[in-house]
């Protein structure tokens, strides 16, 4: 076979994948498209950390504006750390010698090698990052803390905190713990609408920007869903349609369908997010900022293979479980009686 400048085929070739790795996160659902338009940066650290302040101020009141007045200097701790471990994730793809033995012997042929290779790499790792939002460090520790953390029940710790660590709001729910129904199987507006309403409340409320503004769940149930609203459909607003996704707008609410979600049978869940409430954090694959650890062109020392890697290391995190719901019990096929 003949020498060819390796550099030159692995830089071009692959410029390609390393141009849409983080447009991956962006591309893979609407819900990530939301949450990656505000991803965090953090300088290191041996975890990640989040100070939540969800403790009342205890020095606000009303005062008689005289001399007889007593102001409350006093210090208060009103913030509360949250913490989750860094999540490492690995993408790349190799070229074994066996590759090149069955590859015709030309530079457009290895070239388009090299490019199909970093483009079926594209493809695995968009699979991996839509699986990746459902998943749990419980059933993985190296996975991103997914839905199956931001949503675990009561009794379980989350970022360190269990939902009796930060009291209770005003209507005695939790401030640590998302909204829950295990109970309805009827997919309709009736069934949905009381959440809905409940978490817009607490968003509007929660003093932080929070926004009730997306619902994802398996096709299934969003079909059942328009089927049972075929007169009242709403449709997305043009920012979505733009960026090529589609679903359905339920009281200025993005529902979209989404085949990781969980659900199979008669049981399926239904999420509804305040996405401004979950955030990415990263410290290395996004904005220029690549590991030190990332190669192209590598040959690897004792196989006859040679490797382009990249890595990108953060986490999602829940900075407000409160304005978050989940439906664990909806049957697409149930009726009203």
């Amino acid at each position: 076979m003949a020498t060819y400048n390796w550099d030159e085929i692995f830089a071009v070739t692959t410029k390609y994948l390393d141009d849409k790795i983080p447009e991956i996160f962006t591309q893979t659902t609407p819900l990530m498209n939301e949450i990656m338009k505000n991803k965090q940066y953090v300088d290191g650290g041996n975890r990640l950390a989040v100070a939540l302040d969800f403790k009342p101020m205890g020095n606000i009141g009303y005062i008689t504006g005289t001399s007889a007045d007593l102001i409350d200097i006093s210090t208060q701790q009103n913030l509360t750390p949250a913490e989750l471990d860094w999540k490492y994730i690995q993408t790349g793809f190799s070229v074994t010698l066996q590759d090149l033995n069955t590859t015709a012997d030309s530079k457009h042929a290895i070239a388009s090698l090299v490019s199909q290779k970093a483009k079926n790499s594209l493809a695995s790792t968009k699979q991996f990052i839509a699986a990746a939002l459902y998943g749990s460090a419980v059933d993985n520790p190296k996975a991103l803390n997914g839905f199956g953390d931001i949503f675990a029940a009561s009794g379980v710790s989350y970022a360190g905190l269990l939902d009796t660590d930060l009291g209770e709001d005003a209507s005695g729910d939790s401030v640590w713990l998302p909204q829950y129904n295990t109970t309805d199987t009827v997919v309709d507006y009736k069934t949905i609408e009381p959440m809905i309403t409940k978490l817009k409340t607490k968003a509007n409320f929660s003093g932080v920007g929070n926004k009730l503004d997306f619902m994802v769940s398996k096709a299934a149930v969003l079909s059942a869903f328009k089927q049972a609203q075929q007169t009242q459909q709403r449709f997305l607003a043009a920012k979505n349609l733009q960026a090529g996704f589609d679903g359905l707008e339920v009281d200025g609410i993005t529902w979209y369908a989404d085949e990781f979600c969980g659900g199979a049978g008669s049981t399926y869940d239904l999420y509804l997010i305040s996405s401004n409430s979950i955030k990415f954090m990263y410290k290395y694959g996004f904005d220029g900022k690549n590991s030190p650890q990332d190669v192209s062109g590598l040959r690897i020392p004792n196989q006859p293979i040679m490797t382009h890697q990249r890595f990108i290391t953060g986490n999602l995190f829940c900075v407000d479980r409160r304005v978050n719901g989940k439906f664990s019990a909806l049957n697409p096929t149930a009726v009203r009686s």
